[in-house]
C-alpha cells in the first residue's frame, strides 16, 4: 500500500514539473515577440532647431550736444589789408566789396567745425570749401548765416556768387556750443504756421510799440512769433540805411525770437501823413503783402500798430489800415489770387491793434515779472535791450520802450476783430485760440 502511494506521489510531482516547464517555456517566448522594458524604441523623427531670430540693426546713437563752449578762432584772410581789417575786426560798422567769383581763404591755427558770415548784402548761393567738401550755403537769404562744417578744416575757401557781395564780419569756431552772439536762424515751417505774425512797418516799431510781446511769448512762453517788417531801410536812401537790417535782426536776436524776419521790398521813405503814404506805396501794395504773410504763416494771432500811427506816422496809419483789408481778403480765394494759390486762404481767429477801440475793452499785457527763461529779466528789461542794438537810433531821444502811463503805451491792445468772441481775462493775446481749435490744413 505504501509503495502504491509513493509511486502516486512521484507521478504527481512529474506532472507539476512538467506543467511548470510548460508554462516557463510559453512565457519566455512571449517576452521574446514582444519589446522588454530594456528594449531600445525606434528612432523617432528628428525635430529641426529653432530659426534663432535675426539680429536687429544697431540703433543709430544721436551725436551729443557738445556741453563745453567753442573757442572762437584767430583767422588770416589772404585779401589785402583793407578787406582783412573789415572782416576781421568784429565791428558790424565796417564792411567790404568783393568782385563777382571771388575766392576768399580764411585760415585758422586749428580745425574750424562753425562759420559765421554777416553779408552786407543778400548774398544768393555761395559755396563753402572745407576738408574736400563742397557744402552749398546761402539758400535761406540770411543776412547773418551761422554754417557747421560738414569736414572741418584749418583752412576753409568761400567761393562767392558772381553777382559780387558785401561781408561786414566773419568769425570761425572750434567745436562746442557756440557763443550767444552768433546768430543762428530758422524759418516757420508752413505746416506748423505762427502763433503770432507782428506786423511793423519799420526795423524797430516791434520793440518801442509793442514793448516786450516778443520776449514774452517767444522767451518765456514759447511760442512761434513771427515779425514782417512793411519797410524795407536796405532799400533806402537814409544815410544809414546799409546798418538798420543788421540792427533788426541784432535787436530780435536779442528779444529771443530766432524766426528770420520777412521784409516787404519797398524802401522807407518820408511821409507827411496817410494820404502821403497811400501816394508813395500804395494801400493795395500793403494789402498784397500782408495777405501773402498771413496765407503763409496761419497764425493764430495778428497784430500791429495804431490807427492813428502812433504820434501821426503817416506809414504806421498805412499798415494798420492796411492789415484790416488783409484779415478779410486773406480769407477769400477770389481777393490777391495768387497768393491763395501758392498758400492757400486763412482767417485770423484774432487781430490786435495797438490800443485800437474802447480802452475799458483793452487787453493789457504785463511784461514786468522777471523770468528765467529769460536769465532772471523781465521781458520789458529784454526789450529796453533789444532796442538798444538799434545803435543809430540812439540819438532820438524821444524813442524808447513806452512804458505805463505813455500815451503810446506798449502794454495795451484792442481786438479788432475774432472769430472766438471777446476776450475775457482781458490779459492775453492767445486767449481762446490754440493751433487745436484752428489746424492747419
Amino acid at each position: 500500500m505504501k509503495n502504491k502511494l509513493l509511486v502516486l506521489m512521484i507521478v504527481l510531482f512529474a506532472l507539476l514539473l512538467l506543467v511548470s516547464l510548460a508554462l516557463y517555456a510559453e512565457n519566455r517566448n512571449t517576452q521574446a515577440a514582444a519589446p522588454g522594458a530594456d528594449a531600445l524604441p525606434p528612432a523617432a523623427a528628428e525635430t529641426p532647431a529653432p530659426t534663432p531670430p535675426p539680429t536687429p540693426e544697431p540703433t543709430p546713437v544721436p551725436t551729443p550736444v557738445p556741453q563745453y563752449p567753442a573757442a572762437q578762432l584767430a583767422l588770416s584772410l589772404d585779401a589785402d589789408k583793407a578787406a582783412s581789417d573789415a572782416l576781421l575786426d568784429g565791428d558790424l560798422y565796417t564792411d567790404y566789396s568783393f568782385p563777382g567769383g571771388t575766392t576768399l581763404t580764411l585760415t585758422a591755427d586749428s580745425e574750424i567745425h562753425a562759420l559765421y558770415v554777416i553779408f552786407g548784402t543778400y548774398p544768393g548761393n555761395w559755396t563753402l570749401l572745407s576738408g574736400g567738401a563742397e557744402q552749398l550755403c546761402g539758400q535761406d537769404g540770411f543776412l547773418h548765416e551761422c554754417v557747421c562744417l560738414e569736414k572741418p578744416g584749418a583752412s576753409v575757401q568761400l567761393v562767392l556768387p558772381e553777382d559780387g557781395v558785401m561781408i561786414r564780419d566773419v568769425f570761425a569756431f572750434s567745436d562746442g556750443y557756440l557763443p550767444p552772439f552768433v546768430q543762428t536762424w530758422c524759418r516757420i515751417r508752413e505746416d506748423e504756421g505762427a502763433d503770432i505774425l507782428a506786423f511793423s512797418t519799420h526795423y524797430d516799431d516791434e520793440l518801442l510799440f509793442f514793448g516786450g510781446l516778443i520776449p514774452y511769448y517767444s522767451g518765456v512762453r514759447g511760442l512761434r512769433v513771427q515779425v514782417a517788417y512793411m519797410t524795407s531801410n536796405y532799400l533806402s536812401d537814409f544815410s544809414n540805411y546799409r546798418f538798420r537790417p543788421h540792427e533788426a535782426l541784432d535787436g530780435l536776436w536779442t528779444a529771443y525770437t530766432h524766426f528770420y524776419p520777412v521784409t516787404n521790398e519797398v524802401p522807407d521813405v518820408s511821409c507827411n501823413g496817410y494820404r502821403d503814404a497811400v501816394r508813395k506805396y500804395g494801400e493795395d501794395q500793403f494789402v498784397a503783402f500782408q495777405v501773402e504773410q498771413i496765407r503763409r504763416f496761419k497764425p493764430l494771432v495778428v497784430v500791429t500798430q495804431a490807427e492813428d500811427g502812433e504820434y501821426g506816422h503817416g506809414a504806421h496809419i498805412l499798415t494798420a489800415l492796411s492789415l484790416e483789408r488783409a484779415v478779410e481778403a486773406a480769407a477769400d480765394p477770389a481777393q490777391f489770387p495768387e497768393s491763395a494759390e501758392r498758400y492757400g486762404v486763412w482767417d485770423t481767429p484774432k487781430t490786435y491793434l495797438h490800443y485800437y477801440g474802447d480802452p475799458d475793452e483793452y487787453t493789457w499785457l504785463s511784461y514786468e515779472i522777471l523770468s528765467p527763461q529769460l536769465g532772471f529779466r523781465s521781458p520789458f528789461e529784454v526789450a529796453q535791450e533789444a532796442y538798444r542794438q538799434h545803435k543809430t537810433q540812439q540819438q532820438w531821444v524821444g524813442f524808447y520802450i513806452y512804458g505805463f502811463g505813455h500815451p503810446f503805451d506798449s502794454h495795451r491792445f484792442g481786438l479788432y476783430r475774432s472769430l472766438v468772441g471777446p476776450d475775457e481775462m482781458k490779459n492775453d493775446l492767445m486767449e481762446h485760440v490754440s493751433r487745436e481749435l484752428f489746424p492747419i490744413g
